[in-house]
């Protein structure tokens, strides 16, 4: 609830407060009268939590101890770390992470998860609950959550269930995690259905993270594939949000990939900074999503089902970018962009490496993901689109089952074409 509806409710209430709590709760009616009696309680939640770019000694650099001391509370009987990694990541910096806290006098607890995501389910999930438990985490003890958004997002369903609640701190280690997982407040899981199957994100909470603390030096040791796969998020906000970022892409997209995001002229930065800004500027005052109409949907429409039936699979960005590309094409149809706008979208997405259609996104299976969008976005369509100009977008209640279809002819012809 926000801070000016509860002065409102408190300020225009015909209930009476009670003086122990004159600003939370409110009395109405008596014991024993016709009406009966009632209370209300209003609360506000305060959610803050920090998004911070290390400089120029990383974070596992021993002159920084973000890791090994931020946030960690008095009372526990060790200086000591509960940290849950991806494999991956820790077969490639365990021998750095475990001088970093031997230096810093920090007793560490690793808990090994696989970061693919077929490992995003309740048994990852209760593999780190029980983990706690052996550990005995204190209730105001943070966990690290070190890796890719399958981890975080793990982790962060975990914090916030064990005791109702227990802070927890994101470290993501790959482009997509930096300028998206880590950056807003969703946790959760997949969930396997007994009648439709496997469903993204279908089980989840909002729980903030006590902070996010990012470092690009870790996409250095990422592979091309991953690299590329973080470019499907950075594209959708340039197509809604940030002409800037689009011509950054375009005119360093190529060069991003093959420094892994190290060049020294600043660049990487900027496209860093400008994703996760974009990002935070749209998610902080819909946090809870409250309002549905949100442009950070852009991509995520028709790419779950994108996703989850690709063969050989694509990767989330890679689903994302696939769709990104499928709502260029109904908003060309619409005559809400020009096919100028298309082509050039399309030869940068081209140029980056990044997928722009798949066999799984057919007629009948891109009708079903519309579908499933619209009971996620209660009941109406609400798909964001390009709209005029890159940078610019406006949203559609009234896709057909016909322009789902032309849509993807409009795709595979414009293969054909260039």
């Amino acid at each position: 609830m926000r801070v000016e509806q509860v002065e409102q409710m408190a300020g225009t209430r015909r209930e009476t407060a009670l003086t122990l709590a004159p600003k939370n709760v409110f009395r109405s009616g008596a014991m024993g009268a016709a009406e009966g009696c009632g209370w209300t309680n209003v609360f506000q939640l305060g959610v803050e939590y920090a998004v911070e770019m290390c400089g120029a000694c990383g974070l596992l650099d021993p002159r920084n101890d973000t890791l090994a001391v931020r946030f960690m509370p008095d009372g526990l009987p060790a200086r000591r770390r509960f940290v849950v990694i991806d494999d991956a990541v820790l077969r490639e910096y365990g021998d750095e992470l475990r001088a970093y806290f031997k230096h810093h006098a920090v007793q560490v607890r690793f808990v090994q998860l696989k970061g693919e995501e077929y490992n995003k389910t309740f048994a990852a999930v209760e593999t780190v609950l029980e983990a706690l438990v052996e550990f005995g985490l204190h209730r105001r003890e943070p966990i690290l959550a070190v890796g890719g958004g399958v981890v975080l997002d793990i982790v962060g369903f975990a914090a916030s269930m064990y005791r109702r609640g227990v802070p927890y701190i994101r470290v993501p280690t790959t482009l997509l995690a930096i300028v998206d997982a880590s950056v807003g407040v969703k946790t959760g899981v997949d969930y396997v259905s007994t009648t439709k199957g496997a469903l993204k994100n279908r089980v989840g909470s909002f729980y903030a993270p006590t902070a996010a603390f990012l470092d690009k030096r870790f996409i250095r040791t990422q592979d091309k594939r991953n690299i590329i796969n973080g470019f499907g998020e950075i594209m959708k906000l340039a197509l809604v949000r940030s002409p800037e970022l689009f011509d950054l892409l375009e005119q360093h997209g190529a060069r991003l990939v093959a420094e892994r995001f190290q060049g020294s002229d600043h660049v990487a930065d900027r496209v860093i900074e400008l994703s996760i800004q974009t990002m935070l500027e749209e998610l902080g005052p819909n946090l809870w999503e409250e309002k549905l109409e949100r442009c950070v949907d852009y991509g995520h429409s028709f790419s779950k089902i994108i996703e989850f039936t690709s063969a050989p699979p694509l990767m989330h960005g890679e689903a994302v970018n696939v769709d990104g590309l499928l709502c260029l094409a109904i908003s060309a149809r619409r005559g809400w962009i020009s096919r100028d706008i298309v082509l050039r979208v399309f030869r940068v997405m081209r140029t980056l490496g990044l997928p722009t259609k798949d066999e799984s996104a057919t007629p009948a299976a891109m009708w079903r993901a519309l579908e499933d969008a619209v009971e996620h976005r209660h009941g109406a369509q609400r798909v964001p689109l390009v709209c005029a100009r890159l940078g610019s977008y406006g949203f559609a209640n009234d896709i057909t089952r016909d322009e789902v279809c032309a849509a993807i002819d409009y795709v595979e012809k414009l293969h054909e074409s260039v």
